[in-house]
């Protein structure tokens, strides 16, 4: 049976704790004209499984009483994360996709970040070499099948060739995001949850610098 890794890529592949989320802050504190708690933004973001950073911004506005327009959130958004995103760092590193490649699993990415972003990230630290399939915010034509929608992963496991594969996210929208799939699609996905937010009661998880040793004994169970 051929078996494959599909990875989500903000907490997962890299620390966006001080990018993306300060983005979602200071997006919110320009529409709001006030300070915003990063660890409300946080709670948020992660309590409501929301995938999407843009989507969390007009949340946190919303939840804090203001009001601002998607368009426009959109734009300061971005403008507010390409000044941050110089931050992230890796949280596996790449000798761990290249070990995962040399024992022959494909490799392959599903993410909501907009390619331009991913793009920037992948080529910094060099980790396209990686991946023989990425499934980024900007692959879908069609936004409603975008991730989370389990179209999203079910067109990396095809792209991928797999028969099995295990998908790594650290969110409940990951989580639901499985679960969905395999309500629709007939090949076995199962779920690491790495991190701390908001794990799914009985999800396996652990902390990123332990999937090295956790995914290859779920590889070995599939």
């Amino acid at each position: 049976m051929k078996k494959g890794v599909i990875f989500d890529v903000d907490g997962v592949i890299v620390d966006v704790s001080q990018s993306y989320h300060y983005a979602i802050k200071h997006t919110a504190e320009h529409f709001l004209g006030k300070e915003v708690d990063i660890n409300l933004v946080r709670h948020l973001k992660f309590s409501k499984g929301i995938n999407n950073d843009w989507v969390a911004t007009l949340e946190v506005i919303k939840e804090l009483g203001g009001k601002a327009r998607l368009e426009e959130v959109v734009e300061v958004f971005n403008r507010t994360y390409r000044e941050l995103r110089d931050q992230e760092e890796l949280l596996l590193r790449p000798e761990f996709f290249k070990e995962l490649r040399d024992a022959g699993y494909p490799l392959g990415v599903v993410t909501g970040r907009p390619r331009e972003d991913l793009n920037y990230l992948f080529e910094k630290h060099g980790l396209f070499r990686f991946f023989d399939f990425v499934v980024d915010e900007d692959t879908i034509e069609q936004k409603e099948l975008r991730k989370p929608h389990p179209y999203a992963l079910h067109l990396c496991v095809e792209g991928l060739r797999i028969e099995a594969g295990i998908y790594v996210g650290d969110t409940l929208a990951d989580y639901y995001m499985v679960r969905a799939y395999r309500e629709l699609y007939p090949k076995p996905v199962e779920y690491i949850h790495v991190g701390k937010n908001f794990v799914p009661e009985g999800v396996r998880h652990c902390p990123p610098e332990e999937l090295p040793q956790v995914l290859p004994e779920v590889l070995r169970s599939l």
